[in-house]
């Protein structure tokens, strides 16, 4: 005897009626690849089916599982096992962990966390904490070709000036003076890439 022959197995009808939910219900379940369905595909295996409904969930839709389920209970009837195709709302990570298959709670958890990503990036950038590197790499490539034409012209600005002054640290102090001015130039451009100034 096979375990599918000793299995519990229902017609769609019956799966709905013990889901307590309608037959249409069923139908989008088993498009959704959500049933586990005997070889010959005609009835549904109702245990592996129970459990691959609560595998699949979609958290998202646990809130509204539980007030239909608390519903039925004021109603006077006994919650369902799967509140129907979207209130499941169970153990659907557990299971995912348990059988190390991705399952749709984790892929919607991926997805979740990545436009959670994109909205922090869009916010980092609006309040400019946040910078294209592309722009980056542009304005400090501009700031340090300017410092570099700023040292090179040194010799030629300074040369005549330092010439005639014979004094040691007067030509120290002037050169100092020069060299502050060009990385002052350089550390406000830098800063001007923080305040998306730069060009």
């Amino acid at each position: 005897m096979t375990a599918e022959a000793t299995e519990q197995t229902a017609t769609f009808a019956e799966f709905a009626k013990l889901l307590r939910v309608k037959p249409s219900a069923v139908t989008q379940l088993k498009a959704a690849d959500r049933l586990l369905l005997t070889d010959d595909g005609k009835r549904v295996r109702v245990e592996a089916s129970l459990a691959r409904i609560r595998e699949t969930a979609d958290p998202s839709k646990a809130a509204v599982a539980a007030r239909h389920a608390a519903g039925r209970e004021t109603a006077g009837r006994e919650p369902g096992l799967a509140d129907g195709p979207e209130g499941e709302g169970q153990d659907g990570d557990d299971d995912d962990a348990a059988h190390g298959t991705p399952g749709y709670q984790r892929s919607r958890a991926k997805r979740e966390h990545y436009l959670a990503l994109q909205e922090q990036r869009a916010y980092e950038v609006e309040i400019g904490k946040l910078l294209d590197a592309e722009q980056v790499a542009n304005a400090v490539t501009s700031g340090v070709r300017r410092l570099r034409e700023a040292l090179e012209r040194l010799p030629v600005d300074l040369a005549p000036e330092l010439a005639a002054t014979s004094d040691e640290e007067k030509v120290r102090d002037r050169l100092a003076e020069a060299v502050e001015h060009a990385l002052e130039d350089l550390s406000r451009r830098f800063s001007e890439i923080g305040k998306g100034e730069a060009a």
